[in-house]
């Protein structure tokens, strides 16, 4: 097999969930610093009093920006299929697994429908993780946009990629 490059490009209801998990952090964020300004002006105006709970809300923007700044780490960038190997590449993480004799195949439209539902958790689409279900069994998901889903099982092991050329992914995963 030769080395073949996949990129996956955010779509659908995990776009849509990352944009929001972002713009929630990051508000999050801009709302303590501002609480900690307000705080800090009211010690200027009134010409004393407690700086300490201008510095604790200072302090605690820093969790929902730790947040916002990890909240992409395991974003799908793209797959790679070389050697009989699927890497799987995030912002910050790299994944391989071994593909001889793996089976692979589109996911229909109600599967599609039945991850998404499983995959989004108060508005919320995640990109990646580990799910059981009754429909899909164990697996692994790494995708970026679920209409273009693709299940790839391994034995015992099923993970689910979304490569921005389904068909083409699926070709080049069953050349020798």
């Amino acid at each position: 097999m030769t080395k073949r490059g996949f990129p996956c490009t955010p779509g659908g209801a995990v776009l849509r969930g990352q944009r929001r998990l972002r713009l929630l952090l990051g508000g999050l964020t801009l709302l303590m610093i501002g609480a900690a300004a307000v705080f800090w002006l009211s010690l200027l105006i009134r010409g004393g009093g407690s700086w300490w709970p201008g510095l604790f809300a200072f302090l605690g923007a820093a969790v929902p920006w730790t947040a916002w700044r990890m909240s992409g780490d395991l974003d799908l960038l793209g797959l790679e299929l070389d050697g009989g190997r699927l890497e799987i590449e995030m912002r910050r993480r790299r994944e391989s697994v071994a593909v001889d004799g793996a089976a692979a195949r589109r996911l229909t439209r109600e599967e599609i429908e039945h991850l998404e539902r499983l995959a989004t958790n108060g508005g919320f689409t995640a990109g990646s993780g580990g799910f059981e279900s009754h429909r899909l069994g164990e697996l692994d998901l790494y995708a970026s946009d679920l209409a273009k889903a693709v299940l790839v099982e391994l034995g015992e092991t099923r993970v689910i990629v979304t490569p921005d050329d389904p068909e083409g992914f699926l070709e080049a995963l069953s050349c020798p």
